[in-house]
């Protein structure tokens, strides 16, 4: 059985198979869909051989197939080996479901030999031995037998040294074989296995398999009955069977007589209430190989690997959120990323994929800014735009736009996209009067130099948002004739310190705003004639004298822009 693991957007995907065909590409006639315009329609094939092999194959992509980094046509593909399919990192892995088997059993029974052992009785003995030895020393310990305290402290000891080495931080995969090894450096057995739930469901993956020697007869397979995995998992027990061959949980029929398991234990992997998998070690060879110690510091050390799981998991969460946090940070608000992550946990928005969005755009732009730059030196063209574009963003922010991109001098922002907003179009007016008024307290500010002024173009429509770019470089935008349209406002009909919007726009807060109409304007690379307008203020703020009515200019001769 093989996996292909990768990232779509922000949400981590894994596909298996075992035999055939996979396609890779971005029609929806794929088996792995990829959507992304620097993946070709049909981009790559796998292709699994007649003794398991896996051969990847470009199938003529645009932008090429590589492994490991390294480019090719057609190559053989081994366990970990790196694909790069565009922006699409997946990582090839033979996986161990094939190494485990998980048989029906028969009812479950009461067998001579055979321990159940409540993880909550080694709670309890821990906690009690525990008090007991704190008690010793006013001599007024309980009645705890001295075995009893031996056993605990010996278990106690071992934990200690295994705290000290889970306590690092690391990957989930390094985790798992270091619990491994732990669980085979404290325990006699012969050959093992660790298996985890699969995320919403009850599907046990087996993540780790281990044989103490390379030359185990039986090195190729393990096999234990899924009654007992079940129970394992749901009454939260540990079993120990001193000889499996007479015990029916662990029989299996036919298949445990095949394998010859002779002595085997399993416990859960438990934090608290919650069991997120199981350890399995058994010996073929022997009988009574494992005694109640073993299995309860098996039982133990299953939950000290439970927490260093667990813990691995939310450490790799947080790197995650952290690095998307800081992907949006570049072009969001801290209250709109806060947002978007809540909502793509819940609801599983994925930034990456084109879509189409009812958005308002706004191009602000400094008039003469060329002319007036060339009178500065670098620093002080430097020194004004930085300061001019925080102020300006800190105001698109506060209305929850979204920075597009700066472009020059020139500033490009979006409302309603990534998230939907009902109320697009009246958050850009916001903030482009805002940003009329910041303005003079920007020029106020400055000591010396030129005035700055500024136009505002804003537009209204449906817009495709998402990340677009090359393989090397994305970056979030809105693309379509709704951008073209404000950017054309902006730079051919706003006059200097002036907001000028689109006929969409308008009708989208006329009850908001005062409008005045600069009457059918025609814009470059547009067939028919656009209505514009000037907004004048909010509605509530205007003196009676300004309060007029939106009509055409005089003159029904149309505007040339």
């Amino acid at each position: 059985m093989y996996r292909l693991i990768y990232q779509d957007g922000d949400t981590p995907q894994a596909y298996t198979f075992t035999e055939g065909e996979v396609l890779i590409g971005r029609s929806p006639d794929c088996q792995i869909v990829l959507k992304d315009f620097g993946i070709s329609r049909t981009h790559a094939k796998l292709t699994v051989d007649e003794e398991g092999g896996v051969t990847i194959a470009d199938l003529k992509s645009k932008n090429g197939t590589q492994v490991n980094g390294v480019p090719v046509m057609e190559a053989p593909l081994k366990d970990g080996d790196r694909i790069l399919l565009g922006k699409f990192q997946l990582t090839f892995s033979k996986t161990l479901e094939g190494k485990v088997v998980l048989d029906e059993a028969k009812p479950l029974s009461e067998e001579a030999g055979t321990i159940i052992r409540s993880v909550g009785e080694l709670s309890k003995l821990l906690s009690d031995t525990g008090q007991a030895a704190a008690l010793a020393e006013k001599k007024a310990a309980p009645d705890v037998h001295v075995q009893d305290v031996e056993k605990a402290n010996r278990i106690l000891k071992v934990l200690t040294k295994v705290a000290e080495t889970l306590i690092a931080v690391r990957p989930v995969e390094e985790v798992l074989q270091q619990v491994m090894d732990i669980v085979f450096d404290h325990v006699p057995a012969d050959r093992g296995f660790l298996m985890l739930s699969e995320d919403g469901s009850d599907k046990l993956i087996p993540m780790v398999v281990k044989h103490r020697t390379s030359s185990s007869p039986t090195e190729g397979k393990i096999t234990i009955s899924k009654t007992i995995a079940d129970r394992v998992i749901k009454d939260r027990v540990s079993i120990l069977t001193s000889d499996a061959l007479v015990d029916p949980r662990f029989g299996a029929g036919d298949s445990i007589r095949f394998h010859g398991i002779r002595s085997a234990m399993c416990a859960p992997l438990w934090n608290k209430e919650q069991v997120i998998g199981i350890i399995h070690v058994d010996s073929p060879m022997l009988t009574n190989c494992f005694t109640l110690n073993d299995l309860d510091l098996l039982t133990a050390l299953a939950n000290y690997a439970a927490v260093a799981v667990e813990r691995a998991r939310l450490n790799q969460k947080i790197i995650a959120e952290e690095k998307k946090r800081e992907r949006l940070g570049r072009f969001l608000s801290p209250q709109v990323t806060a947002r978007i992550l809540a909502t793509s946990e819940s609801q599983g928005v994925a930034l990456g994929v084109p879509e189409a969005k009812e958005v308002s755009v706004l191009f602000a732009d400094i008039v003469g800014f060329t002319t007036m730059s060339e009178k500065m030196s670098p620093a002080a063209v430097s020194l004004l735009l930085n300061d001019y574009f925080s102020r300006m963003t800190d105001i698109i922010f506060k209305y929850e736009g979204t920075l597009d991109k700066y472009i020059g001098d020139a500033i490009m922002a979006v409302w309603g996209a990534p998230l939907d907003m009902a109320d697009h179009a009246v958050r850009s007016i916001k903030a482009a009067v805002e940003m009329l008024e910041r303005l003079e307290e920007f020029n106020a500010d400055r000591k010396e130099g030129p005035t700055v002024r500024i136009r505002i173009g804003i537009n209204s429509g449906k817009a495709v948002a998402g990340e677009l770019g090359g393989i090397n470089k994305k970056e979030y935008t809105v693309l379509g004739d709704t951008v073209n349209t404000a950017s054309r406002l902006e730079s051919s009909v706003a006059k200097p310190m002036t907001v000028v919007i689109g006929e969409n726009t308008y009708h989208a807060v006329k009850e908001q705003f005062q409008c005045r109409s600069l009457g059918p304007a025609t814009l470059k690379g547009k067939e028919r004639t656009v209505e514009v307008y000037e907004v004048l203020g909010p509605v509530a703020h205007l003196s009676s004298s300004d309060e007029t009515p939106v009509t055409p200019p005089p003159s029904a001769a149309t505007r040339q822009a």
